[in-house]
């Protein structure tokens, strides 16, 4: 029997701003290593690589717009905004490979190859306009071959997905050994592998690019917490781990093997249980002299931040540490159950002593949550940046089947069957007492506070975010 052939793709996306944070399609490449590892030939077509030759061919470059770390700029051209962004006063771009060139793509893969059956992955849900035009583009030009879509916005808008996306099949959630079993079902393909674990999972085919400036992984899946804002709990029924060892010979491989660097970590609860997790993973990676950096897009937990770990974090390479915050405001702070003043102040004061200045350090505050009014997100940037720390403001997006999309629901009347609204950068929940300019003014201090922060000695890359990151 001939290997069934399999095309991955990850679609470019439209978006007011974008940026490459490490960002990758971990689950795509976890389910592009589990086919091969069972007999599967892949081909891949990441629309968001930066290292795509027709990108770099456009910009008339030998390689992308890449920072000290991996980070880097997106290509991107400026497009109409949609009907419901006119109101909005930002440009509004495609970023990643346009659609001339993606199609170009599939037309030579569809001479190269018998394709079998397409993937697509989705990222944000917001983002679902590339995705259906990546699907309406392989259906015309392969048009006997079935379509299977999966990802961020395949989970969180299920339905709409399944009704207006036009893949055969949408799944959902955590779904590798799901799609695993249905292509062996259309397939005929004979698993040679169960997996009846994390640790049992290989690595991510990062083989699949040509050219890598860093990798990202994640040692666990799922988050033991249950934040109001979050929905990672739709994703993975539960919080598990690999074990450290398992992850130290991934973070060996790429580091010896693959000559990677920068390593960024898309863990949602990273510092949980450390005495039995991070700790024992940097311990080794500094006992084997491992040269790398490490990076944390995701917010880290403060209150979890305790000195040993600190000074774990500066020995084993850390250069990124970002922590979750998000409001002064002490009944949400009780509400959120996740971190206090007093907990922020003891990690800062921890980061110190290990030896990272504090304007190194970033700390994740959300304005525009439910009931929130614009002087509680600005009591919370100054205090921040009274301790010295840079501010990253992330708008907040109301998530389906989280409570604050309940909350969004019943007391702002916000539409539930129209992703392109749950864009952060429209601020979906402003109102009388939280208006657009108010947005714009909160952002502005917190760009002004971080500047002030930087001096010739600690000059930075790092400014506040416009985007968030996800797995």
């Amino acid at each position: 029997m001939k290997k069934p052939k399999l095309l991955l793709i990850n679609p470019y996306i439209y978006d007011f701003a974008a940026y490459d944070l490490w960002l990758k399609p971990l689950g795509l490449l976890y389910l592009a290593a589990m086919l091969e590892e069972n007999g599967c030939e892949i081909i891949f077509l990441d629309a968001m690589d930066r290292w795509h030759p027709d990108v770099l061919k456009l910009q008339k470059r030998e390689s992308p717009r890449t920072k000290k770390y991996g980070d880097g700029y997106f290509y991107k051209e400026p497009v109409e905004k949609p009907q419901e962004f006119q109101h909005i006063r930002r440009h509004y771009s495609r970023y990643g490979l346009p659609p001339e060139f993606m199609r170009t793509n599939l037309d030579r893969i569809k001479r190269e190859h018998d394709i079998d059956m397409i993937l697509v992955t989705s990222g944000m849900t917001y983002w679902y306009r590339g995705v259906h035009e990546a699907i309406r583009m392989s259906r015309e030009i392969f048009p006997q071959t079935k379509i299977l879509l999966g990802g961020i916005y395949a989970t969180l808008f299920h339905e709409y997905a399944q009704q207006h996306s036009d893949a055969d099949v949408v799944f959902k959630g955590e779904s590798e050994r799901t799609l695993l079993k249905f292509i062996s079902d259309q397939t005929g393909l004979t698993t040679k592998k169960q997996y009846r674990g994390y640790d049992d999972y290989p690595f991510p085919a990062y083989h699949l690019y040509p050219k890598l400036d860093y990798a990202a992984l994640m040692t666990s899946r799922g988050c033991p917490y249950r934040c109001s804002f979050c929905a990672t709990h739709e994703f993975t029924d539960e919080f598990r781990r690999r074990s450290p060892g398992k992850v130290v010979e991934e973070i060996e491989f790429y580091n010896i093997q693959k000559q990677i660097t920068d390593l960024s970590f898309y863990d949602d609860a990273l510092f949980v249980n450390s005495d039995k997790h991070i700790k024992p993973i940097l311990r080794q990676v500094i006992r084997k002299n491992l040269k790398v950096r490490f990076h944390t897009p995701n917010g880290l937990f403060a209150k979890l931040l305790d000195a040993e770990l600190a000074e774990l974090l500066v020995e084993s390479g850390f250069k990124t540490i970002r922590l979750s915050y998000e409001t002064k405001n002490t009944e949400r702070q009780i509400q959120m159950k996740k971190v206090n003043d007093s907990d922020l102040e003891k990690a800062l004061r921890h980061l110190e002593l290990a030896g990272f200045t504090r304007q190194e350090v970033v700390v994740y505050l959300i304005m525009g949550l439910p009931n929130q009014k614009p002087a509680e997100v600005a009591d919370s940037i100054n205090y921040v940046h009274q301790l010295g720390a840079k501010v990253s403001l992330s708008s907040f997006s109301p998530i389906p089947n989280t409570q604050e999309w309940e909350i969004a629901i019943r007391d702002y009347g916000f539409p539930v069957d129209n992703p392109l609204l749950t864009n952060k950068s429209i601020y979906p929940l402003k109102n009388d007492y939280f208006s657009y300019d108010d947005f714009e003014r909160l952002k502005m201090a917190a760009i002004q506070g971080n500047r002030h922060l930087i001096t010739p000695a600690n000059e930075t890359d790092w400014s506040i975010s416009d985007y968030n990151v996800y797995a």
